[in-house]
């Protein structure tokens, strides 16, 4: 591209996308749009590379450099355009939400969605959510089984007969007394532990005074348990540093580490650390940067003070931003004094997580195939995650998606998942359940709970290539893919182009392992419904085994062989059996030979 195909660009804030056709390649927000982007025509490296490939600009303008900040996080976001730095890691840290709702309920969540509910996170630690979680759930009878939406039930379940629920499901709750629960829960996820230690205090005279014995036991044991916590679980730092977040950074070539510490109350909560790679041509303030930019967007309640390791152009910018999210936050690089010995600790603790993270890479060899890979299909990094996709059917029927992940170059099984096709109508058509599945993948419930992968692997040519395609761009998404046809081993590229490797190349080889790994997954899928469909035949032909019976033996047995290893005393269990009926299943299977 040259200087004389830009668009007219004022000398004003915005943001600017370069791209190639329909990708974004890159995001950057400015002050001066056209001074910006006018620079680019006299850099090197990455930037010399960005004007190489793209075809035209866009751009968008914004009332002041904080608008366009925000604006360049979404897009980044959306697009993940390759030549951006993006600080992902394989973590979701999780959040605590409480519902907007009538009756309030608070769920762990992995995600902040813009549904006017109340957030607090993320946790830097799983562990220390579930702990919190536990303990409202014990001692803070909010609703805990009537569902999201909350929903009616016909009888109160096991918690409200234990005391840990007021049970609105069942209209047994006074909105007053709930509301007042909820308020607590908020004082507490808020850090606000003496106010809320203070009320439960005066709660629980005021029971007494009114001889409520056992409601003044409860509040007694409210207290105790909070001061517990807190006095167990979270570690004292320095009373006097109340509420601030710190941050340790640390790089080598092509590797950085930045860490981001929280204080609340003076106690040390725990710390989040992102590892990325490929980002030998960032600069140091681009890569804080981009860390800034993807934690804060979701993190939430923020302190009032953030201090960085070293100061940031758009330093007052992030102030701004992250002050208009409700309180006034100051982001700065302390000069002297404790603060500075916070920085030096968090720098410290960077630089030895970074070699951590290097002697991990040689431990694990690194598999030589996602090199290959990014040199082959001219990604600008290796892709260390990758999803691999294949359509399997049994006979033409029970068509079913099929997804695994490898990350590393090696099998990550707790994240395999398979689909049911729900849009044929019966009809074969492996291209439209590629982009059903593709499109689900990104958009539903999966899209909340599993990263965005380096590199999609379609098991197919062209044409399901070019249906995968069109399933990323029904979610928005335009991601790096490759298919690899069967018969000769051929990657097939989104263009039509074909690279045919010899067997014996790591690139390749890491390619056959992840389809093999997608066709397998299928194919143990419909294993279990042929085994589920025998098990079907079998029970339609049992005296006795009504609709009710029939289902409790398909929920709790996947196949006969676990059937057959089951004792009459263990069917008697069931829900809905007694002895005479479980009598009756095994008598029907020795009858069939089975």
């Amino acid at each position: 591209m040259r200087p004389e195909d830009l668009p007219p660009l004022p000398e004003a804030p915005g943001v600017y996308l370069w791209k190639a056709g329909e990708q974004t390649l890159y995001v950057g927000k400015a002050k001066n749009l056209k001074a910006r982007v006018g620079s680019y025509f006299h850099a090197e490296g990455k930037g010399r590379r960005i004007v190489q490939e793209a075809t035209h600009l866009e751009f968008i303008l914004a009332r002041d450099e904080v608008e366009a900040l925000l604006l360049e996080a979404n897009l980044i976001k959306h697009h993940r355009p390759p030549y951006n730095v993006l600080m992902k890691d394989d973590k979701h840290y999780p959040f605590l939400k409480l519902t907007r709702e009538a009756w309030p309920m608070l769920m762990v969540v992995r995600r902040v969605e813009d549904d006017g509910a109340r957030y607090w996170g993320p946790f830097p630690e799983a562990s220390a959510v579930r702990r919190i979680k536990r303990l409202v759930d014990r001692y803070f009878p909010l609703r805990k089984n009537s569902g999201y939406p909350f929903r009616k039930r016909r009888y109160p379940c096991l918690n409200h007969a234990m005391g840990r629920c007021l049970a609105p499901c069942v209209d047994r709750a006074e909105p007053a007394r709930y509301r007042a629960v909820v308020e607590q829960v908020e004082q507490l996820l808020d850090g606000k532990i003496g106010a809320l230690q203070a009320s439960l205090e005066a709660q629980m005279r005021e029971a007494a005074r009114q001889q409520d014995f056992e409601r003044a036991a409860e509040l007694r044991d409210q207290m105790a348990a909070i001061q517990s916590f807190f006095g167990t679980h979270q570690q004292a730092y320095d009373p006097e540093l109340g509420d601030l977040d710190f941050l340790g950074f640390a790089r080598a070539g092509d590797y950085a580490v930045v860490q981001l510490y929280q204080v609340r109350g003076g106690r040390m909560l725990g710390r989040i650390s992102r590892f990325v790679e490929g980002v030998k041509e960032a600069s140091e303030a681009e890569l804080l940067e981009a860390f800034l930019r993807d934690y804060y967007l979701e993190a939430t309640p923020l302190p009032p003070l953030v201090l960085l390791p070293f100061a940031l152009e758009a330093q007052e910018a992030f102030s701004t931003f992250l002050s208009a999210k409700g309180r006034r936050v100051e982001v700065r690089v302390p000069q002297r004094g404790e603060k500075t010995r916070l920085i030096e600790l968090a720098q410290k603790n960077a630089q030895a997580a970074l070699e951590a993270e290097l002697r991990a890479l040689e431990r694990r060899g690194d598999h030589p195939g996602l090199k290959g890979l990014m040199e082959l299909l001219g990604l600008s990094r290796r892709p260390y995650r990758i999803e691999g996709y294949d359509i399997s059917n049994l006979l033409g029927e029970n068509p079913v998606g099929s997804i695994v992940v490898f990350e590393g170059g090696r099998p990550k099984k707790a994240e395999y998942r398979r689909m049911r096709i729900r849009g044929l109508q019966g009809r074969p058509d492996d291209y439209a359940a590629l982009e059903e599945v593709l499109a689900r993948r990104f958009t539903g419930s999966l899209a909340q709970s599993l990263p965005i992968p380096d590199l999609l692997l379609i098991d197919g040519g062209l044409g399901q290539v070019r249906a995968a395609q069109k399933g990323l761009g029904r979610a928005g998404l335009a991601l790096p893919l490759v298919g690899l046809a069967k018969r000769e081993e051929t990657l097939v590229l989104p263009d039509g182009r074909t690279l045919s490797l010899p067997l014996t190349h790591p690139a390749l080889q890491l390619l056959i392992h992840v389809r093999d790994e997608a066709h397998r997954n299928g194919l143990l899928f419909h294993r279990k419904q042929r085994s589920q469909k025998a098990l079907r035949s079998l029970f339609d032909g049992i005296k006795g085994i009504g609709p009710v019976r029939k289902q409790a033996l398909l929920e709790h047995f996947s196949s006969l062989e676990e059937l057959r290893s089951t004792s009459a005393e263990e069917l008697a269990r069931l829900p809905g059996f007694d002895r005479r009926s479980a009598q009756a299943v095994l008598e029907a299977l020795a009858s069939f030979g089975l």
